[in-house]
């Protein structure tokens, strides 16, 4: 019997490097929501900080001018995390939509392994049918060539 031969086998190929990329792109895309994550963290430990010299200036006594440059400090502080929140928003969304993606692409991969997996199953048992058939031929063979007849 000729060897197996999935006729998709290109087609699963295909798939499997589209999963591997789109797989890639959400990698891309979890890393930069860390790196995100990890820089409004960052952020909000300086504020923190700031506030807190903020406090401890206004206790001891200071000048107008080192309380306004610790606002600024502040405010400007805000505007960033304001901007790290709705980048960590779109990047949510643009992950939601990889994430289906993903899951879309690795579906279509399943069902050809599935098909091609059903399909192996098929020629193994026509494979061992045909072995089967061999043997009987065979068996049956020698009894006529050696005399032997059916009772």
């Amino acid at each position: 019997m000729k060897k197996f031969n999935f006729p998709l086998e290109r087609m699963l190929n295909y798939q499997e490097q589209d999963l591997e990329k789109e797989r890639g792109i959400m990698s891309r895309l979890l890393a930069a929501r860390t790196g995100l994550e990890e820089k409004r963290l960052r952020l909000m430990e300086e504020m923190e900080e700031i506030q807190s010299e903020r406090g401890k200036e206004i206790r001891k006594g200071t000048t107008i001018f080192s309380l306004r440059s610790s606002s600024v400090l502040l405010v400007s502080g805000k505007k960033q995390l304001e901007e790290i929140r709705n980048e960590l928003n779109r990047i949510d969304e643009e992950i939601e939509k990889q994430r289906q993606i993903v899951v879309s692409v690795s579906q279509e991969v399943k069902k050809l392994e599935n098909l091609k997996e059903k399909q192996l199953e098929e020629y193994r048992h026509a494979e061992a049918k045909e072995e089967q058939e061999m043997i009987s031929e065979h068996v049956s063979g020698s009894f006529v060539r050696n005399g032997v007849s059916y009772i």
